[in-house]
């Protein structure tokens, strides 16, 4: 397909020389949760796909101990260094979730050789579209084919996790990771972050297009207010709990108690806990639409999703919510919302094909009316998981 052919021939502009033939290319998406926002982390049911772009690495075996990584991302950039230095916030560069992978195989697997790893991400970096967990996965991906271990896409999950929450040190929940790994083309998932259950429900690219719209404003989770927000969810689980012993996450607090004890809860944790009632409500009902083919109501979820994380999570933007006005008021669009954590980056919406002429246009230009800054429509296929390319 031409996304794959371009990203790879880019990951190839890399080398000083064509690959030799141990070198071997490895490809993981990207990903964009449709509803469940935040829930990740608090036990709930979250609806992410995988999109079709995404991570290309070359790895390119040494005869020696070091590592040399190169992206076309970061030109001028590159890190070199011993793989006994790999070392838990070793840097906050943009090598550290690359280097979080390999601590993570290195620490579960076993020791091995060098590489050279020269990376190209078509995804925008720091939009919500998991750009991060795109190269986590990515690497872990290709090191168990290297290494030739016998794993399971849940173990290349946890390890891939631990790369961000351990090495990087971001307070993120198992969501990336697990749309990444779990995905199926034409397909979305319904992962069950408690019990861990898995479903697929259609999404068919026929029938829809997942459009992608930058706000113009990029966002640091490791340094935002997103670990904060994880704070005041475990902060008002405390506070629950002495009433509702029996709850061992936030999922577990239905409306019904929510209603019953919300006076005990001070503000903000009482708007937190508000949406993530809300929010397993929406993504129970709106799984169960999109079951029975009916995307209207699955978006009406998202563009309620997207006013609660702005109304109650206080995770939106200005510029974000600008964009989703602009976006369902497009005839073809069936709903929009933020995603990724908030606090800048990317909406994204569902769009029938034959509108998203009309949206591309429209959307920017609205956008550009309203801040005086120029963005453009991004168009994702839901994609499947990580793969093995042929080097030419």
């Amino acid at each position: 397909m031409a996304v794959t052919h371009s990203l790879l021939e880019r990951t190839l502009s890399l080398l000083e020389q064509p690959p030799v033939a141990e070198a071997r290319a490895f490809f993981a998406p990207g990903r964009a949760n449709l509803l469940g926002a935040h829930l990740d982390y608090n036990g709930g049911c979250v609806l992410p796909v995988a999109l079709s772009k995404g991570t290309c690495v070359i790895m390119t075996p040494r005869s020696d101990r070091r590592l040399r990584l190169r992206s076309t991302q970061f030109p001028g950039q590159p890190v070199e260094l011993e793989i006994d230095e790999l070392t838990p916030r070793r840097t906050t560069g943009w090598s550290a979730y690359l280097e979080g992978a390999l601590y993570e195989c290195r620490r579960v697997w076993g020791e091995f050789q060098g590489f050279n790893i020269d990376v190209c991400s078509d995804l925008p970096m720091a939009k919500g579209l998991s750009s991060s967990a795109s190269i986590e996965s990515v690497i872990v991906f290709a090191m168990a084919h290297w290494m030739d271990v016998n794993t399971t896409p849940d173990e290349m999950i946890r390890l891939a996790h631990a790369a961000e929450t351990e090495y990087v040190g971001v307070r993120c929940g198992i969501l990336d990771q697990t749309a990444i790994f779990l995905a199926k083309p034409d397909s979305l998932l319904v992962f069950d972050c408690t019990e861990l259950t898995r479903e697929y429900l259609p999404l068919n690219s026929e029938e829809v297009v997942i459009a992608v719209v930058d706000s113009c404003t990029a966002r640091e989770l490791a340094t935002s207010a997103f670990n904060q927000r994880v704070a005041e969810c475990t902060q008002a689980l405390g506070i629950l709990q002495t009433h509702l012993p029996g709850i061992t996450c936030l999922r577990d607090v239905r409306r019904a108690s929510f209603e019953t004890l919300q006076g005990s809860l001070p503000e903000p944790l009482r708007s937190r806990v508000a949406h993530v009632v809300g929010e397993v409500e929406r993504t129970e009902w709106a799984a169960d639409a999109l079951r029975h083919g009916d995307l209207a109501s699955f978006g009406n979820a998202m563009v309620q999703a997207h006013h609660s994380m702005r109304d109650l999570y206080h995770v939106s933007t200005p510029e974000i919510d600008l964009l989703v006005e602009a976006a369902i008021a497009v005839p073809g669009c069936y709903g929009a919302r933020l995603t990724g954590a908030g606090f800048g980056g990317c909406i994204a919406a569902l769009v029938r094909p034959d509108a998203m002429a009309e949206f591309s246009k429209v959307v920017p230009a609205a956008f550009l009316l309203d801040t005086g800054r120029q963005t453009e429509v991004m168009a994702f296929r839901p994609a499947g998981g990580p793969a093995e390319w042929q080097l030419p």
